[in-house]
């Protein structure tokens, strides 16, 4: 297949994205005023960790799906647009948050950790698929 050139593998790489992502929404839609300051849960950073996760998994998905449309060939552009995609990603849910859910507010260290986590899922897609992220085979 020549270089840029996109391939049809369906809509079905989609779903784990559309899902993830879904849930990522709904993540940050949930109410903020059930935590006591005092709590574990923030006593630990908890809600740090779940973004870390969330957007790990998130990054895993979007990786997946846009390396078997073959979007992007080559590994470091991708990991470009990975990166600035959660950043962009994690901002704006951030902003919807603080302006939208009652008793919650925007924090950059969310957003920190939202782009952390998709580095860690790029590592990941390395681990995996044993190749840079950008191209793989299809199913």
């Amino acid at each position: 297949m020549a270089s840029g050139v996109t391939q049809n593998v369906g809509a079905r790489v989609w779903w784990g994205p559309a899902l993830v992502t879904t849930g990522a929404l709904c993540m940050h839609a949930l109410p903020g005023h059930d935590l006591d300051m005092d709590s574990w849960w923030v006593t630990w950073h908890m809600d740090k960790v779940l973004h870390f996760l969330a957007f790990s998994t998130w990054g895993l998905a979007m990786s997946v799906a846009l390396a078997k449309q073959r979007l992007f060939q080559k590994g470091s552009r991708f990991e470009l647009v990975m990166m600035v995609g959660a950043a962009i990603f994690g901002t704006v849910l951030e902003c919807l948050q603080g302006a939208c859910v009652p008793n919650r507010s925007a924090d950059l260290a969310d957003v920190a950790a939202d782009v952390a986590g998709v580095a860690l899922a790029l590592l990941a897609f390395r681990v995996i698929f044993g190749c840079r992220p950008g191209r793989i085979a299809t199913d």
